[in-house]
This record gives C-alpha cells, sequence and structure tokens, in this order.
C-alpha cells in the first residue's frame, strides 16, 4: 500500500510543481518544497509503528515523498537555468548524477529502519533547503552563454 502511495503521489506533485513554477519562481520554490519534505519527514520519524500512530507516521511520509518529487521536477529546469551555455551541459549531468546516486542509497537508508530513515532524509530536506538561499533567481532572466555574461548579469540583478 505504502509504495502504490508514494508512486501516485507523485503525478500531482509534478502537476503542481509546473503550475507554481511561473508563480513562485524557481529559489522559493525549491526552498520551500525541501523544506516541506523535510517537515514532514521529521514529524514521521517522532512517530511509533503503534495503532493510529502507523497511519499517520505513512501519510507523513507520502507528503515526504510529494515534497521531494516536487524538488526533483524543478531540479532540472532550475540547473539548466544557473549554468551558462558553456558548461549547462555538464552540470545538467552532475545534477543527473547526484539525483541518481541519492536514488541509489536511498533503499539502504530505509533498511536501517527505526526512526533513521526518516530522521536522515529529513536533515536532508532540511539542511538542503538552506542551501538555495545562496543561488540567485532564475524566472525571467536570460539564459547566459559564458560566465562573463552571467557574472555580468548577476551583478546587475544585486545592484
Amino acid at each position: 500500500m505504502n509504495v502504490l502511495l508514494n508512486a501516485v503521489v507523485e503525478m500531482p506533485a509534478f502537476t503542481i510543481t509546473a503550475m507554481l513554477l511561473d508563480k513562485f519562481g524557481r529559489k522559493p520554490l525549491t526552498i520551500g518544497t525541501m523544506w516541506f519534505s523535510g517537515l514532514f519527514c521529521l514529524m514521521g520519524s517522532l512517530m511509533s509503528n503503534i495503532g493510529v500512530w502507523k497511519v499517520i507516521k505513512m501519510v507523513c511520509g507520502v507528503l515526504g515523498i510529494f515534497g521531494m518529487s516536487e524538488t526533483f521536477n524543478l531540479l532540472y529546469i532550475y540547473t539548466s537555468e544557473l549554468f551558462p551555455t558553456v558548461v549547462r551541459n555538464a552540470a545538467l549531468g552532475c545534477t543527473i548524477q547526484a539525483t541518481l546516486f541519492g536514488g541509489i542509497l536511498a533503499p539502504f537508508v530505509v533498511v536501517l529502519g527505526g526512526w533513521l530513515p526518516f530522521g536522515a532524509f529529513a536533515a536532508c530536506g532540511i539542511i538542503g533547503g538552506m542551501f538555495p538561499f545562496f543561488l540567485p533567481e532564475t524566472l525571467n532572466m536570460p539564459l547566459y552563454d559564458t560566465f562573463n555574461g552571467l557574472e555580468a548579469g548577476l551583478a546587475r540583478c544585486y545592484c
């Protein structure tokens, strides 16, 4: 049941992200989706597997997957817009490699059992949600061809 819910929740997550992307921008949406996921994983780590708490823990897990699915969908768009053309393919390739590596490690974390999987995913979501604060917003910004153009464009944004 849990695997089915995790698979079903990804479809609305992708749809909602696509609808909110141009309204809120890439940076706030990245921070928000990661913290959303981290918060629900943190709540799931505090629940026990007894009685009604087991159902609440499952709901927290599904909402955590929902938030990370939104982040995953957004990640490729944001990465493509952050880097200039000369390194865009390499940067996107590194992003894809990192997400696949995380996907490989996730089942090993889940096998640890207890509160640890939810705690690890919560830490990744909450701490990872802090890093985009250091990134520029790319909504309605041009795609730059070189690092010099990117630096000049960012200098105009922050002045």
